[in-house]
């Protein structure tokens, strides 16, 4: 478990440059390439070596990373979960659609919720989502692939 924590770490952190974070959301080959050296460090964690980059956990932790990251999934878990109350609603889509979170301070007089927390929370929440979704993906992979 410490290692998955560490190798994500190195992954997602030290082998991410600014290029691939600013573009793996809108181009495939950012998306691939951040994808590729951030299943490097969990090679070390298989077994079987090189043979299982095709099938296995190496290919899960792989195409699991490429979706979330690519595709932003975060951002439609997080506006789901928001509406996990009484009435289950949240704000419209077009005021969450960045991280899931109401967060846009310019909206706040056009439509009048009080409710709005600093951008630098709604970043880091957003931040611990994703790496919580990342670390599930990866975990599964490792015990059951």
């Amino acid at each position: 478990m410490i290692l998955q924590l560490l190798f994500h770490w190195i992954g997602d952190y030290l082998l991410q440059s600014d290029w691939m974070a600013l573009n793996k959301t809108k181009k495939d080959i950012p998306c691939y390439i951040h994808c590729f050296l951030y299943t490097l460090p969990f090679w070390l964690l298989t077994s079987e070596g090189w043979n299982t980059w095709l099938l296995g956990s190496l290919s899960f932790i792989f195409w699991s990373h490429f979706i979330i990251d690519r595709f932003s999934l975060v951002k439609y878990l997080i506006y789901f979960k928001n509406h996990i109350n009484p009435s289950f609603s949240y704000k419209p889509w077009k005021y969450c659609n960045t991280t899931g979170y109401f967060d846009n301070l310019k909206q706040l007089p056009i439509i009048g919720y009080a409710d709005i927390r600093p951008g630098y929370i709604t970043i880091w929440l957003y931040i611990i989502t994703d790496n919580g979704l990342h670390l599930i993906c990866n975990y599964l992979a490792l015990k059951y692939l």
